[in-house]
């Protein structure tokens, strides 16, 4: 079960859909150039996040090694130019991740 409380943060990042475009554009758009795609490090990004930033749990959950989930975080750091490690870009990153999460990004082009 769903509480209300628990959707607000989408309801604020959607608020203002072309600030959220823009931020995962800025943000994220840069990860589509690892061999790949965007969405094995977008992936890795929401799983880290969703498990307070532990590497070894991010694995498991995604079912790779901590390496791959340690090479990962620095090829969006070296692509994005945002550092996970870092509690500013950490915020950054996570608002885009949600944001590209609603928006279905990049399964569906972003909005023009």
């Amino acid at each position: 079960m769903i509480d209300a409380h628990d959707l607000l943060i989408y309801r604020v990042l959607l608020r203002d859909q072309p600030a959220m475009v823009d931020l995962v554009r800025a943000v994220l758009t840069p990860l589509g150039q690892a061999r790949g795609g965007a969405e094995p490090l977008l992936d890795t990004l929401a799983e880290y996040f969703a498990c307070g930033e532990v590497a070894t749990e991010a694995a498991r959950r995604l079912h790779v090694s901590v390496r791959t989930v340690t090479y990962r975080l620095g090829r969006i750091r070296a692509l994005s130019g945002y550092d996970p490690a870092d509690a500013r870009d950490r915020f950054t990153l996570h608002a885009a991740v949600l944001g590209a999460r609603a928006l279905d990004w990049p399964r569906r082009p972003l909005p023009v």
